[in-house]
């Protein structure tokens, strides 16, 4: 059998097929993309490092990820991590008559829950036994879209809108009647598709960042064995203010001193360096491990019926978040004209297929 094409969505049929346009984003491209009667899945994220210390992520799901239906399965979480590093996870399922969504800007309402904004302020409301989190996210650069905003894995694909790459955060989370005003910067981003990810993605690094005057985010996905293994990479890089946009065709991916973590049984690469080049300049940018701060069996989160499934079909997906230094380079006709760190950089490994050897 031929192996099958995993590539970035970058070609003029692709902006045609996703129905946008190149260098610009729509507030509709944040509203609903999927439809509820067909085999897809959606979510909207948000996260956000609190001034305090504290750092909160909140999900917006419109069905289980890894279980494709045709029905809506709405959830929403929220997730609250102290300086001690405890968390505290809430979790909302409703209805899919308690789930509306519209399709014209972002405003997703789960239950008594809701997410909307226009790509340049959001509003976030959660509340579950006693926990109320009311927030205002003011998105302080341009919205953006890698090319057309898509991984294509044969006629499947995965697509993936950073919103809000980087906001200025203020609200109020409550616990028990105790309210606290927050402040902190955050993050915006909003994907669907239209397969398992399981059988499009074998793993993807994945990270943000400010480093210094930088702001970065990047993937480098790996596509399942039916593709071949194929590297998708997509990074950007904010150059004060300046977005610069990195995929395939502009991006070279080294990876280096790989080792096996001992709790996952899964290989980690403890360096990552990529290359992007710019119209002007040359980006550098690598992410050095220091730390596994966080890895799980995705088997040993999973409970009955799904639990032995998973045992049977031998599924062995892994997730594991790190702490490291994330250090920018930028060249100009191959000489340093500017660098910058952030030593206390975070970044993570969703591991989703059978282990291989890197």
């Amino acid at each position: 059998m031929a192996k099958m094409i995993a590539r970035a969505a970058n070609k003029p049929e692709d902006y045609t097929r996703f129905n946008v346009t190149p260098n610009t984003i729509l507030p509709r491209e944040d509203g609903m993309r999927t439809k509820a009667d067909e085999k897809n899945f959606e979510w909207w994220y948000f996260d956000a490092n609190l001034t305090d210390g504290r750092n909160v992520v909140a999900t917006f799901m419109t069905k289980d990820p890894f279980n494709l239906s045709t029905e809506l399965k709405p959830w929403v979480s929220f997730e609250v991590t102290d300086t001690d590093g405890k968390t505290t996870s809430y979790r909302e399922d409703v209805t899919a008559q308690e789930f509306s969504a519209r399709t014209d800007y972002c405003d997703v309402h789960i239950g008594k829950n809701y997410l909307t904004g226009d790509l340049k302020t959001y509003t976030l409301h959660f509340e579950k036994n006693g926990f109320v989190a009311d927030l205002t996210i003011k998105n302080i650069l341009s919205s953006w879209r890698p090319a057309a905003g898509a991984n294509l894995f044969g006629d499947k694909q995965f697509s993936w809108l950073p919103a809000v790459p980087a906001a200025d955060v203020t609200g109020t989370l409550t616990t028990n009647g105790q309210t606290s005003d927050i402040t902190g910067k955050g993050y915006h981003d909003h994907n669907w598709g239209d397969e398992l990810m399981i059988k499009m993605m074998h793993h993807w690094y994945w990270g943000r960042a400010d480093v210094g005057d930088y702001k970065v985010i990047s993937t480098e996905t790996t596509a399942e064995k039916a593709y071949g293994y194929s590297k998708l990479p997509v990074m950007m890089i904010a150059d004060h203010g300046e977005i610069i946009s990195g995929d395939e065709s502009n991006m070279v991916v080294e990876d280096s001193d790989v080792f096996i973590d001992e709790h996952t049984k899964k290989p980690v690469q403890k360096n990552l360096k990529y290359t992007v080049k710019g119209e002007k300049n040359t980006y550098v940018v690598t992410y050095n491990m220091d730390n596994i701060i966080s890895g799980f069996k995705m088997i040993d989160e999973m409970t009955g019926i799904k639990k032995l499934l998973a045992k049977l079909s031998g599924f062995d997906g892994a997730y594991l978040r790190f702490t490291g230094t994330i250090k920018v380079t930028k060249y100009a006709d191959n000489k340093i004209v500017d660098e910058a760190v952030n030593p206390d950089g975070i970044w993570e490994l969703m591991y989703f297929g059978k282990t291989i050897d890197e």
